[in-house]
């Protein structure tokens, strides 16, 4: 890729103007304007809510080195594709008169650091030093899909494969490193983004951050083509196998797609991809015989797969057994950019920006019903704005609160409910410090 360029705007502002990137077929001039933007970020956008969200309950206080929102990143990529990293804002009203201001396209969060960002030239020592653990899982990373990444048609037909990812990391990090509060955020296009919020998880380190991407990501074995997971599975990959994947895989990779599955073994391409992936040329040559012609070509993709499974195992090869297992994870465990997960200094899409290849906006989601979210339906600043024409909301209205009359309020008032449950989590865990110095110095 073209290194980038780099331009000052002035002293507060550190520019990059990326190499340009290639801009999807379809008109979407009714979907995402300067003029929507101006819309959204002067009457819509929950800057308030933001700011809730990231100071953590610190937003009101005086001293910065206690305010984690002033001392939070915020990146814009406005117009043009010019850059601008090392923003922050005090409050909501800033956030808000810097989105009106500069109209950014795309808006990015980065770390907390150890001063504001703006100052960040002044001192010798300036580093994050908190900072949500990022999941970002992109379609791009699913090699099998028959996916035009450039469609959004397409990504949208593929979004069960994200529903999948999002509720198996939900399982993964609520069982087994016991967090509690996980923001799924719809990336506007083909991708979800997983914010871990709790609060040992903003001080992890790079190297724990890395330990956990890890082990959320089972290395691919590029010759085969294959996840490579060791016998006997690990107690986390059974249970997501058991209650998830390998439903899913026969469910929905298998099924077809008049019924909204993928059809991978109603296919030429789909039938070679996954005998590929087992790596018997002769079982490889069997079955693509077999399923081309007569009854074999008129069985379903789920019967197709039950009799190569059950041929495999009539081979009494355990190693070659083993191998249809990680065709499965192959097919359905989450793909991390792990990247993002490693690096405290990450910056990734905010939740609530628009995604300019589409207009929609990037709003939260459960992942327990990730399944029933329907990217299609996701407003976008054309939607926003009819909605705002047809309930003629009033201009006495404060910035910010009219969101509850459009299409984004069920997504506001969830995320409303997950800053509870934060805020909850928060004053609970202040009650038990004091708590326990009252004791130390009793005990004292």
């Amino acid at each position: 890729m073209e290194a980038s360029k780099r331009q000052r705007v002035d002293d507060q502002m550190e520019v990059e103007e990326p190499a340009a990137v290639v801009k999807p077929s379809g008109n979407l001039e009714e979907e995402f304007s300067e003029d929507l933007l101006r819309l959204y970020y002067g009457r819509i956008f929950p800057a308030e809510l933001m700011c809730k969200w990231l100071g953590y309950g610190t937003q009101n206080e005086k001293s910065a080195a206690d305010n984690l929102l002033c001392r939070r990143e915020f990146s814009f990529t406005i117009a043009q594709d010019v850059y601008i990293r090392y923003l922050s804002f005090e409050n909501a009203d800033a956030l808000r008169k810097g989105l009106c201001a500069q109209l950014p396209h795309k808006i990015d969060i980065g770390a907390v650091f150890t001063a504001d960002p703006r100052d960040h030239k002044k001192f010798k020592l300036f580093e994050p030093v908190q900072r949500e653990f990022l999941i970002d899982i992109d379609l791009t990373d699913y090699e099998f899909l028959d996916c035009d990444v450039k469609k959004i048609e397409t990504c949208d037909r593929c979004w069960p494969i994200m529903a999948l990812a999002a509720r198996a990391l939900n399982q993964i990090l609520v069982k087994d490193f016991g967090f509690e509060h996980l923001l799924f955020v719809y990336s506007g296009r083909r991708g979800i983004h997983c914010w871990v919020c709790d609060s040992r998880a903003r001080v992890m380190p790079n190297d724990v951050r890395s330990a956990v991407a890890d082990y959320l990501s089972p290395k691919l074995n590029a010759a085969t083509g294959r996840l490579s997971i060791a016998q006997p599975m690990h107690p986390s990959l059974r249970r997501a196998y058991d209650d998830l994947l390998e439903p899913f895989f026969k469910e929905t990779i298998l099924g077809c797609e008049s019924e909204g599955g993928f059809g991978e073994l109603d296919k030429e391409a789909g039938q070679v991809r996954l005998l590929d992936m087992l790596g018997d040329d002769d079982v490889k040559a069997r079955f693509l015989e077999s399923w081309s012609r007569g009854a074999g070509a008129a069985q379903s993709g789920l019967e197709k797969w039950n009799n190569l499974v059950k041929h495999v195992h009539s081979k009494k090869n355990r190693a070659l057994s083993s191998v249809l297992d990680e065709i499965i994870f192959s097919y359905t465990f989450p793909r991390l950019d792990v990247n993002v997960s490693k690096g405290m200094n990450h910056l990734l899409k905010s939740p609530w920006a628009c995604h300019p290849k589409t207009g929609r906006v990037c709003v939260p989601i459960d992942a327990a019903m990730a399944d029933k979210f329907e990217p299609w339906t996701v407003p976008t600043l054309r939607t926003i704005s009819e909605d705002m024409d047809k309930v003629k909301l009033g201009s006495n209205a404060a910035p910010g609160k009219e969101i509850y009359d459009t299409g984004l309020a069920p997504y506001v008032q969830y995320m409303d409910r997950f800053l509870s449950r934060i805020g909850d989590a928060a004053r609970a865990e202040k009650v038990r410090e004091i708590t326990a110095n009252k004791q130390s110095s009793l005990d004292f």
